[in-house]
Protein backbone atom coordinates (compact mmCIF):
# COMPACT_ATOMS: atom_id res chain seq x y z
CA UNK A 1 0.00 0.00 0.00
CA UNK A 2 1.42 3.84 -0.58
CA UNK A 3 2.56 5.41 2.50
CA UNK A 4 -0.28 8.20 3.56
CA UNK A 5 1.75 11.79 4.08
CA UNK A 6 -0.56 14.16 6.20
CA UNK A 7 -0.71 17.64 4.17
CA UNK A 8 1.31 20.18 5.97
CA UNK A 9 0.47 23.70 6.21
CA UNK A 10 4.10 24.62 4.24
CA UNK A 11 3.32 22.19 1.68
CA UNK A 12 0.86 24.69 0.45
CA UNK A 13 1.15 27.03 -2.35
CA UNK A 14 0.90 30.91 -0.67
CA UNK A 15 -1.81 31.77 -2.74
CA UNK A 16 -3.83 28.88 -1.31
CA UNK A 17 -2.98 29.47 2.28
CA UNK A 18 -3.61 33.37 2.05
CA UNK A 19 -7.50 32.08 0.53
CA UNK A 20 -7.71 29.60 3.26
CA UNK A 21 -6.97 31.87 5.92
CA UNK A 22 -9.32 34.84 4.20
CA UNK A 23 -12.05 31.92 4.68
CA UNK A 24 -11.60 31.53 7.99
CA UNK A 25 -11.37 35.00 9.08
CA UNK A 26 -14.51 35.61 7.32
CA UNK A 27 -16.24 33.00 8.72
CA UNK A 28 -14.87 34.21 12.60
CA UNK A 29 -16.50 37.56 11.46
CA UNK A 30 -20.09 36.47 11.26
CA UNK A 31 -20.46 35.02 14.54
CA UNK A 32 -18.50 37.76 16.17
CA UNK A 33 -21.23 40.62 14.42
CA UNK A 34 -23.81 38.08 16.20
CA UNK A 35 -22.24 38.56 19.72
CA UNK A 36 -21.77 42.20 19.06
CA UNK A 37 -25.34 42.61 17.98
CA UNK A 38 -26.97 40.64 21.11
CA UNK A 39 -24.48 41.94 23.20
CA UNK A 40 -25.53 45.78 22.45
CA UNK A 41 -29.31 44.64 22.73
CA UNK A 42 -28.04 43.52 26.14
CA UNK A 43 -26.76 46.32 27.07
CA UNK A 44 -29.98 48.40 25.98
CA UNK A 45 -31.89 46.29 28.24
CA UNK A 46 -29.93 46.60 31.60
CA UNK A 47 -29.45 49.98 31.72
CA UNK A 48 -32.83 50.71 31.79
CA UNK A 49 -32.76 48.83 35.27
CA UNK A 50 -31.74 50.54 38.65
CA UNK A 51 -29.80 48.73 41.56
CA UNK A 52 -26.41 47.20 41.94
CA UNK A 53 -26.73 43.86 39.74
CA UNK A 54 -27.87 45.78 36.61
CA UNK A 55 -24.84 48.02 36.97
CA UNK A 56 -22.86 45.22 37.25
CA UNK A 57 -24.17 43.49 34.48
CA UNK A 58 -23.83 46.47 32.32
CA UNK A 59 -20.45 47.11 33.30
CA UNK A 60 -19.46 42.82 32.15
CA UNK A 61 -21.67 43.74 28.92
CA UNK A 62 -19.02 46.79 27.77
CA UNK A 63 -15.90 44.21 28.88
CA UNK A 64 -17.83 42.08 26.60
CA UNK A 65 -18.29 44.18 23.63
CA UNK A 66 -14.48 45.92 23.71
CA UNK A 67 -13.04 42.57 23.70
CA UNK A 68 -14.97 41.48 20.42
CA UNK A 69 -14.34 44.83 19.30
CA UNK A 70 -10.69 44.16 19.67
CA UNK A 71 -11.04 40.52 18.13
CA UNK A 72 -12.41 42.30 14.86
CA UNK A 73 -9.26 44.44 14.48
CA UNK A 74 -7.01 41.77 14.77
CA UNK A 75 -9.17 39.95 12.27
CA UNK A 76 -9.19 43.14 10.01
CA UNK A 77 -5.40 43.31 10.51
CA UNK A 78 -5.40 39.22 9.51
CA UNK A 79 -7.13 39.67 6.37
CA UNK A 80 -5.32 42.51 5.08
CA UNK A 81 -2.19 40.80 5.95
CA UNK A 82 -3.76 37.42 4.13
CA UNK A 83 -4.94 39.35 0.72
CA UNK A 84 -1.39 41.01 0.05
CA UNK A 85 -0.78 38.16 -2.99
CA UNK A 86 -3.26 39.55 -5.00
CA UNK A 87 -2.50 42.71 -6.63
CA UNK A 88 -4.30 44.87 -9.22
CA UNK A 89 -1.22 47.00 -10.43
CA UNK A 90 -0.94 49.72 -12.98
CA UNK A 91 1.02 52.80 -13.30
CA UNK A 92 0.52 55.12 -11.16
CA UNK A 93 2.69 58.50 -9.53
CA UNK A 94 4.06 57.61 -6.10
CA UNK A 95 3.73 61.53 -5.38
CA UNK A 96 -0.27 61.32 -5.80
CA UNK A 97 -0.24 58.06 -3.14
CA UNK A 98 1.78 60.31 -1.05
CA UNK A 99 -0.10 63.47 -1.42
CA UNK A 100 -3.75 61.66 -0.97
CA UNK A 101 -2.11 59.99 2.47
CA UNK A 102 -0.97 63.06 3.46
CA UNK A 103 -4.06 64.63 3.18
CA UNK A 104 -5.99 62.20 4.66
CA UNK A 105 -3.80 61.95 7.51
CA UNK A 106 -3.18 65.39 8.59
CA UNK A 107 -5.81 66.51 10.50
CA UNK A 108 -5.83 64.38 13.12
CA UNK A 109 -2.13 64.32 13.20
CA UNK A 110 -2.23 68.08 13.44
CA UNK A 111 -5.04 67.48 16.52
CA UNK A 112 -2.49 65.50 18.17
CA UNK A 113 0.13 68.35 18.03
CA UNK A 114 2.12 66.52 15.15
CA UNK A 115 2.97 68.10 11.98
CA UNK A 116 3.19 66.01 8.43
CA UNK A 117 5.19 67.13 5.83
CA UNK A 118 5.89 66.46 2.13
CA UNK A 119 8.81 66.98 -0.25
CA UNK A 120 8.56 64.51 -3.34
CA UNK A 121 10.32 64.66 -6.73
CA UNK A 122 7.95 65.59 -9.29
CA UNK A 123 10.58 64.36 -12.13
CA UNK A 124 10.01 60.79 -10.17
CA UNK A 125 7.95 58.95 -13.62
CA UNK A 126 4.81 56.44 -12.72
CA UNK A 127 5.79 53.06 -11.46
CA UNK A 128 3.80 49.74 -10.95
CA UNK A 129 1.28 49.93 -8.35
CA UNK A 130 -1.77 48.94 -6.68
CA UNK A 131 -2.30 52.35 -5.46
CA UNK A 132 -5.11 50.84 -2.54
CA UNK A 133 -2.04 48.19 -1.13
CA UNK A 134 0.17 51.24 -1.14
CA UNK A 135 -1.82 54.07 0.55
CA UNK A 136 -2.48 51.14 3.11
CA UNK A 137 1.27 50.52 3.62
CA UNK A 138 1.92 54.16 3.55
CA UNK A 139 -0.99 55.20 6.15
CA UNK A 140 0.18 52.33 8.83
CA UNK A 141 3.57 53.49 8.59
CA UNK A 142 2.31 57.12 9.37
CA UNK A 143 0.07 55.88 11.70
CA UNK A 144 2.75 54.19 13.63
CA UNK A 145 4.58 57.22 13.53
CA UNK A 146 2.10 59.50 15.05
CA UNK A 147 1.54 57.32 17.66
CA UNK A 148 4.90 56.87 18.60
CA UNK A 149 4.99 60.71 18.91
CA UNK A 150 1.79 61.25 20.79
CA UNK A 151 2.34 61.06 24.38
CA UNK A 152 4.85 63.90 24.45
CA UNK A 153 2.42 65.72 21.88
CA UNK A 154 4.66 67.16 19.49
CA UNK A 155 6.87 66.09 16.57
CA UNK A 156 7.01 65.97 12.76
CA UNK A 157 6.58 63.13 9.88
CA UNK A 158 8.16 63.91 6.58
CA UNK A 159 7.51 61.51 3.64
CA UNK A 160 10.15 62.12 1.09
CA UNK A 161 10.33 60.92 -2.74
CA UNK A 162 13.22 60.58 -4.71
CA UNK A 163 14.79 58.32 -7.60
CA UNK A 164 17.66 55.93 -6.78
CA UNK A 165 18.56 54.47 -9.56
CA UNK A 166 16.17 52.33 -11.80
CA UNK A 167 14.20 52.38 -8.19
CA UNK A 168 10.92 55.15 -7.16
CA UNK A 169 11.71 55.61 -3.41
CA UNK A 170 9.55 56.99 -0.71
CA UNK A 171 10.93 57.14 2.84
CA UNK A 172 8.79 58.30 5.97
CA UNK A 173 10.73 60.11 8.93
CA UNK A 174 10.26 60.75 12.17
CA UNK A 175 11.42 63.33 14.72
CA UNK A 176 9.79 60.59 17.58
CA UNK A 177 11.63 58.64 20.04
CA UNK A 178 13.49 56.11 18.20
CA UNK A 179 13.58 52.08 18.63
CA UNK A 180 15.96 50.24 20.91
CA UNK A 181 17.77 47.62 19.05
CA UNK A 182 15.77 44.74 19.94
CA UNK A 183 12.96 46.37 18.98
CA UNK A 184 14.40 47.02 15.91
CA UNK A 185 16.01 43.98 15.17
CA UNK A 186 12.07 42.49 15.18
CA UNK A 187 9.96 44.94 14.00
CA UNK A 188 8.78 43.09 10.75
CA UNK A 189 8.32 40.24 12.14
CA UNK A 190 5.03 38.55 12.13
CA UNK A 191 2.92 39.14 15.34
CA UNK A 192 5.76 41.13 17.23
CA UNK A 193 4.43 44.43 18.60
CA UNK A 194 5.22 46.97 21.71
CA UNK A 195 1.72 48.01 22.06
CA UNK A 196 -0.41 47.11 24.56
CA UNK A 197 -3.50 46.01 21.84
CA UNK A 198 -1.36 45.75 18.87
CA UNK A 199 -1.93 42.56 16.72
CA UNK A 200 1.50 42.60 15.63
CA UNK A 201 0.61 42.25 11.96
CA UNK A 202 0.97 45.97 10.82
CA UNK A 203 4.83 46.31 9.52
CA UNK A 204 4.56 42.86 8.48
CA UNK A 205 1.97 43.53 6.46
CA UNK A 206 3.80 46.65 4.91
CA UNK A 207 6.51 44.25 4.06
CA UNK A 208 4.35 41.93 2.15
CA UNK A 209 2.84 44.65 0.41
CA UNK A 210 6.19 46.02 -0.83
CA UNK A 211 7.65 42.95 -1.60
CA UNK A 212 4.83 41.88 -3.69
CA UNK A 213 5.54 44.66 -5.52
CA UNK A 214 9.28 43.78 -6.45
CA UNK A 215 10.26 46.08 -3.64
CA UNK A 216 12.36 46.40 -0.83
CA UNK A 217 11.61 47.80 3.08
CA UNK A 218 14.52 48.90 5.18
CA UNK A 219 14.42 50.35 8.78
CA UNK A 220 16.47 52.55 10.58
CA UNK A 221 16.42 53.73 13.97
CA UNK A 222 18.18 54.75 17.25
CA UNK A 223 17.04 55.76 20.47
CA UNK A 224 16.10 59.29 20.75
CA UNK A 225 16.87 59.76 16.88
CA UNK A 226 13.63 58.77 15.28
CA UNK A 227 12.69 56.16 12.54
CA UNK A 228 13.57 56.70 8.91
CA UNK A 229 11.24 53.90 7.05
CA UNK A 230 12.53 53.34 3.30
CA UNK A 231 10.26 51.96 0.31
CA UNK A 232 11.83 50.70 -2.64
CA UNK A 233 10.06 50.13 -6.25
CA UNK A 234 11.58 48.95 -9.42
CA UNK A 235 10.48 51.52 -12.65
CA UNK A 236 9.77 50.15 -16.08
CA UNK A 237 12.86 50.50 -18.06
CA UNK A 238 12.55 53.74 -20.24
Amino acid sequence: MPSEHPLRAHDLPPQTLARLAGGLAHELKNPLSTISLHLALLEEDWEAEDGIKPRRTVKTIRTLKTEVSRLNGILEDFLRFARTDRLQADLASLNTQVEQVVQFSSPEAERLGVQIRSHLDLSLPSVMLDTGRIRQALLNLVINSRQAMEERGHGTITLITRREGNHAVVEIVDDGPGMEASTLKQCLQVYYSTKKDGSGLGMATVRRIVEAHGGTLAVESAPGNGTRVSLSFPMEEE
